[in-house]
């Protein structure tokens, strides 16, 4: 057998051995910069879900190569550092020639298989991928406006017919198969569906401060709606990547409309840091078998990613283990779960001394009044807060940032924009990442100063700036560590 199959590859160089009905292969090459890994959902009983992934390493050329065994027509989407570069539609028996460009924004993503015409036209939706940026409210929000509940609906119906029209012209030719069809039309429907619940929902929250555009009745009765047309024990939900989101939104439904739960109860929750059991027994409650295992493991993978590091998804992540000691969503827990038992050990940890937090922060109302009362001059300004993903991934890149800094005599100060109740969230995380420099958390003069330094109420972050010694702005936005050469260039003009 292994000299009938040495014969075949000889004569057949390009003939692919062990190629079977079930499992699909993915033949990619990479064109541009070449990312270290190459990140893909793996299809876990057909589910596509963004934290459920493997991962493949290019080699020097760009090539990669992807083999799975596959019962069932799924999604499966690549990317790199939750940076979608393109969703595949793969059904057992294929294999899909894949070409992704790095450096090309309007052409990123093209495939060669007998049904590239549909994974074309699939990779056109602008929505079509959690990874890719699309949510349901994104898509909620174009008809904020909109008041009358009829309208809405009709709006979402025709760009859910408009997206699939072009599916079914290609299944009338069969360019593309019932399989193919059938998952694109779950996955289009539910979206504009839990698109619907995400205006309901957005209206709920606007009624508190009286900006709803639909009355409490309006906002029931579509939200109720789409459950009625669209339940979430579908199994076909499953297979789409809006599963979560769907599944989120319909135990709100359940709790904020049908139950009626003040909303005091669920911050009462959050300040005894007990929420995410709360949720996790509210879905209990509505969901179970298989959706309840992967909203239970998703819940836990969405919420560890923050980097929020609650002590209570160490204990749900203990739980899940225990209800579902044989699942497959375990082995992707486990590596988001990590860090949060690390951090928890850290704070038994001394501080670091070169982590040094400005005391009487009361007085401090603008950056030129913080600076004076500290030793050094110029001052790297870093703004931040604990919620903020982008500002934590930064801090992996400190080492480089630290290096530069004191080779040009210049001082590392952290302001963070969190609220008086992060206060000790704040520091604990100052503490855990080892932020070397002075720290303070801005109180509503000083955050009101830093606005204005940037030149709007709206304050994206991270945000690095450079002061003198009497906190006049030498230059208004600067690299961060994760760009050194770009930085060392900027430093080098003042």
């Amino acid at each position: 057998m292994k000299w009938f199959s040495l014969v075949l590859f000889v004569l057949f160089p390009g003939l692919v051995i062990g190629q079977t009905k079930n499992s699909i292969q993915i033949l990619g090459s990479i064109n541009g910069k070449i990312p270290e890994i190459i990140e893909y959902t793996l299809p876990i009983n057909g589910i596509d879900y963004f934290g459920f992934t493997d991962s493949v390493q290019p080699d020097s050329s760009g090539n990669f190569q992807i083999n799975l065994k596959l019962n069932q027509t799924s999604f499966i989407d690549l990317s790199y550092k939750y940076k979608s570069y393109g969703t595949l539609i793969v059904e057992p028996g294929m294999t899909y020639k894949v070409q992704i460009n790095t450096e090309d924004s309007k052409n990123p993503f093209s495939v060669e298989s007998k049904n590239a015409k549909g994974q074309l036209l699939y990779n056109q939706i602008t929505n079509r991928s959690m990874i890719a940026g699309g949510h349901f409210e994104l898509e909620s929000r174009k008809y904020s406006k909109d008041s009358v509940p009829a309208v809405i609906k009709q709006k979402l119906e025709e760009s859910s017919i408009n997206e699939l029209q072009g599916f079914k012209d290609l299944l009338k030719e069969n360019i593309i198969s019932k399989d193919f069809y059938h998952l694109v039309e779950t996955d289009r429907d539910y979206f504009y569906k839990g698109a619907q619940g995400s205006f309901a929902f957005i209206n709920y929250l606007n009624e508190v401060r009286k900006q709803n555009t639909l009355s409490k009745n309006q906002y029931t009765e579509l939200w109720s709606a789409i459950f009625k047309s669209n339940p979430l024990t579908n199994p076909e939900l499953l297979k789409s990547p809006w599963f979560y989101f769907y599944a989120e939104n319909y135990l709100r439904y359940n709790e904020l409309i049908l139950e009626n739960i003040d909303t005091a109860i669920l911050t009462e929750f959050h300040k005894q840091g007990l929420i995410h059991t709360h949720n996790i027994d509210n879905a209990k409650k509505y969901l179970s078998g298989p959706q309840l295992e992967y909203y239970f493991a998703a819940y836990i993978y969405y919420e560890a990613i923050n980097n929020n590091y609650e002590q209570e998804l160490i204990k749900l992540f203990e739980e899940f283990k225990k209800a579902y000691p044989s699942s497959s969503y375990t082995h992707f827990l486990e590596p988001v779960i990590i860090p949060i038992i690390s951090f928890h050990k850290k704070k038994e940890e001394p501080l670091n001394e070169k982590v040094k937090f400005v005391e009487n922060t009361a007085e401090i109302t603008s950056v030129k009044d913080l600076v004076k009362n500290l030793n050094g001059k110029p001052f790297y300004i870093d703004v931040w807060a604990t919620w903020c993903g982008p500002c934590k991934e930064e801090f992996k890149d400190n080492p480089k940032l630290y290096e530069l800094l004191q080779s040009k005599n210049i001082t590392m100060v952290y302001i963070s924009i969190d609220k008086e109740s992060k206060d000790k969230q704040w520091r604990d995380m100052a503490h855990f990442y080892n932020l070397e420099g002075y720290h303070v958390r801005a109180n509503k003069k000083l955050d009101d100063d830093l606005r204005n330094i940037y030149g709007s109420e709206s304050l994206a972050i991270p945000w690095h700036f450079l002061v003198d010694e009497n906190g006049t702005v030498l230059n208004k936005k600067l690299s961060g560590g994760s760009d050194i050469q770009n930085l060392e260039k900027q430093l080098n003009k003042n």
